[in-house]
């Protein structure tokens, strides 16, 4: 598999044709419905249900029928995000992509500390040349929200993923409420921490709306329920492993232990080396976002205490329905931001 920073671009085998809905239904021991509204991310579904779904899928071969007049639709998936979100996201499309006959797909990410608006606004304009519509996953940014308005104005249906850019001619934004997510942090900061009096850590990374958000709630919860827990010095992570690390050791170094450190961002492994490193692991309750591969170890080894989650699979399926019901003229799905998951080292598998 290419580096997340490498665009993707698979040609879809239009002959081919596997397993069936049914078939699929079979093998999992779960009803056709259920496997409909997994293959296409909607609501409803355990998250254990959804994995015996797909596992059937991959042994079956990897792909289901769609009806026989279904239009193939071209979508541009683009993303300006950590490389382990980007890993995330661009496993989800491959297996998306893989069960649904009905797409033809790209994909293409860059870092969080390579991207140059100029350059990612180019990049958008190629992804359009050749899709029908876009998933975009990007910060706030003059030059990427004048991009996407040209491309709107040229009728390209546009879906923000994870985090919002209200203005840029979206027709829709499918994610979790990020200040809802943002306010739960603080309240299991709150908790966690105690009647001790201390300073909180805020870690973020890049002017990501949803980052704002999140902040935006936190602050709003800690000032309102636990005035006795103060938010310090900021600290850039550039969703960078390697840099966090740095940069909350020397924080360590100038101003002594937090009581709690909250990451809005990426590089949580960067962070928890950090604390293992100063001598604090489990000593500072820390709380991050994403459930991945990085943030499951921290959780189980306690470095990190809580991490909010979303449900990426359900929120991809569901830009896809977006785009789909819009270039068909199409009343677009119910949509409202999910509300936010969270994990302990007890349900994080």
């Amino acid at each position: 598999m290419k580096s997340p920073t490498e665009p993707t671009a698979p040609t879809p085998d239009r002959s081919w044709r596997g397993p069936t809905i049914a078939e699929i239904a079979k093998a999992s021991r779960v009803g056709t419905a259920t496997v409909d509204r997994v293959l296409n991310g909607r609501d409803s579904v355990r998250e254990s249900t959804r994995k015996k779904v797909m596992a059937a899928l991959a042994q079956l071969g990897g792909r289901v029928e769609t009806r026989g007049d279904a239009p193939r639709r071209r979508i541009a998936f683009v993303c300006d995000s950590g490389v382990s979100f980007n890993r995330t996201l661009q496993t989800t499309v491959e297996a998306l992509g893989k069960a649904r006959t009905d797409l033809e797909w790209t994909f293409d990410a860059v870092t969080t500390n390579e991207v140059e608006p100029i350059k990612f606004a180019q990049l958008l304009e190629r992804a359009a040349e050749s899709a029908e519509g876009l998933v975009v996953v990007a910060r706030e940014d003059l030059t990427i929200n004048r991009a996407l308005r040209a491309l709107a104005g040229r009728r390209t249906p546009i879906v923000c993923l994870t985090t919002d850019l209200p203005n840029c001619g979206r027709i829709a934004y499918v994610g979790s409420d990020q200040v809802s997510a943002g306010a739960t942090a603080a309240y299991l900061m709150g908790k966690a921490v105690g009647d001790r009096s201390g300073k909180i850590l805020l870690v973020y990374s890049a002017p990501y709306r949803g980052q704002e958000e999140r902040e935006v709630g936190f602050r709003r919860v800690l000032r309102a329920e636990f005035a006795h827990l103060e938010v310090d010095e900021r600290v850039n992570s550039a969703d960078n492993s390697d840099f966090v690390y740095e940069n909350v050791r020397r924080y360590v170094a100038e101003h002594g232990a937090p009581a709690g450190l909250y990451n809005v961002a990426a590089g949580n492994i960067g962070i928890g080396r950090a604390l293992e490193a100063e001598g604090l692991s489990g000593k500072v309750i820390f709380i991050g976002h994403e459930l991945n591969a990085n943030s499951r170890t921290l959780l189980e080894s306690g470095v990190m205490h809580f991490a909010i989650g979303h449900d990426v699979d359900r929120e991809v399926g569901l830009a896809i329905d977006c785009l789909r019901a819009q270039l068909e003229k199409r009343p677009l799905p119910s949509i409202s931001p999910a509300s936010a998951r969270v994990y302990t080292k007890y349900n994080c598998n």
